[in-house]
């Protein structure tokens, strides 16, 4: 389950974006995935920083999560097979890391 996760993605960074992703950690519980992106920042996030456009850099990032975050949701719910009722992100640039907290349906064992 994690490799396909990795893998899958990793595939929606490159895909997408053309940004080869450092390193996706995960951490499961019981309703909860949490999960951790390294090396998301993309060329144009670079070269708006280098150039004191740190603003603007914020902006492009909340426009690319914003495209890139449902993907990931739905890999998620693909994955697990689970409905995802919550999907909280929140990227720093500063650390060209992106952090997501998925908080999955309750779903009743059944009896």
């Amino acid at each position: 389950m994690e490799l396909i996760l990795f893998q899958k993605i990793k595939d929606v960074y490159q895909e997408e974006l053309e940004q080869q992703l450092d390193n996706i950690s995960y951490k499961l519980f019981d309703r909860t995935l949490v999960i951790t992106l390294e090396g998301i920042e993309t060329l144009p996030e670079k070269l708006l920083k280098a150039n004191n456009r740190y603003d603007l850099a914020q902006q492009v990032r909340k426009v690319i999560d914003s495209v890139i975050n449902p993907q990931i949701k739905n890999i998620i719910e693909e994955v697990l097979d689970v409905k995802v009722i919550d999907f909280l992100s929140d990227t720093t640039i500063d650390n060209n890391i992106t952090g997501a907290i998925a908080i999955f349906e309750f779903k009743p064992k059944d009896t």
